[in-house]
């Protein structure tokens, strides 16, 4: 009986300063956003309608920021889901003669579901990579004026797709609950033609991540 009682001690003791890898967090982080743009193809269709002298500017970054929740299964693997907001991304082509000019406006968020590579780099740092799928939306809200006039209906543009997601990043770990996160984040073609062309969006963010 005493044999056995000490092995059941020393089983206790090994459970309880084992790490444990099985577990669930969430995490909210934020940061600067960017989208590719193509302002000469935006004024070639300008070109096309018959205007002599288009031009398009752009505005092509924001603060974007994400939600997420997961579980890691492993030392070396977790499970993730969030919601993702990329911001909001403005263009205008301005034409002449005669005047006039059209102006978007283009928001760009959905859900995602990703798989993170995990590898610890001593007690409290851990780089990752992750791969996975965004079911998103981009929305584009259309105005004119001028020459340029939105026909009735055509004013907001939307397209809903599912698109690759990847990145890479470094947590830290402030204590057994606590970590702050910093990643990387690449979101690929999203939109289309009618919201102002496809684009890919990164997205480099600072956040916090909970232990339960």
């Amino acid at each position: 009986m005493k044999h056995k009682i000490t092995l059941a001690i020393a089983a206790t003791l090994a459970l309880a300063t084992a790490p444990t890898y099985a577990q669930w967090y969430a995490g909210a982080s934020v940061g600067k956003s960017d989208i590719t743009f193509d302002n000469a193809a935006q004024s070639d269709q300008f070109l096309d309608l018959g205007f002599p002298n288009p031009g398009t500017v752009s505005s092509t970054r924001d603060t974007g920021y994400r939600v997420f929740g997961g579980y890691q299964l492993h030392k070396y693997i977790a499970v993730e889901a969030g919601y993702v907001d990329l911001g909001k991304f403005d263009f205008r082509t301005d034409v002449s003669p005669p005047p006039g000019s059209l102006s978007g406006s283009t928001r760009i968020s959905g859900f995602e579901l990703s798989a993170l590579g995990l590898l610890p780099i001593g007690d409290k740092v851990t780089a990752f990579a992750r791969v996975g799928a965004l079911a998103g939306e981009t929305k584009t809200a259309y105005t004119g004026t001028g020459s340029i006039q939105v026909l009735i209906g055509g004013e907001t543009q939307k397209r809903s797709s599912t698109q690759l997601v990847y990145g890479a990043g470094l947590s830290y770990a402030i204590n057994n609950r606590l970590a702050v996160r910093g990643e990387w984040s690449k979101y690929t073609k999203l939109g289309n033609v009618l919201t102002g062309g496809q684009t890919d969006a990164n997205l480099y963010s600072l956040g916090l991540v909970y232990r339960f």
